[in-house]
């Protein structure tokens, strides 16, 4: 299983408009596209005051997968977030995967 764990750092003053974007934008995305399953969005605590930070993971069945769908949709979903926050939210993408301990 991948796992795709996407952080982003928002400042606080867009908060509000961004977890809305987020969920009615990015979320419903990736419900539809059928790529995913399992979606969780997790606040990372941090001691910053001017920002709040997320990270939105989401489950992957393997690699090949993930690569077709960030040919196909990462680059339309980065573009999204840039047009509505431009640098009052920031991301970056980090991909997982399971290893047995």
């Amino acid at each position: 299983m991948i796992l795709l764990n996407t952080t982003y750092v928002v400042n606080t003053d867009q908060e509000s408009q961004f977890l809305e974007f987020l969920r009615n934008e990015i979320v419903a995305d990736l419900r539809n596209d059928g790529f995913f399953s399992d979606l969780k969005l997790r606040l990372v605590y941090t001691d910053e005051d001017s920002t709040v930070n997320y990270c939105l993971q989401a489950q992957c069945d393997d690699m090949d997968r993930l690569e077709n769908w960030m040919m196909m949709n990462s680059k339309t979903m980065a573009l999204k977030l840039r047009q509505r926050f431009g640098t009052s939210v920031l991301s970056f993408a980090t991909v997982l995967e399971d290893i047995e301990i």
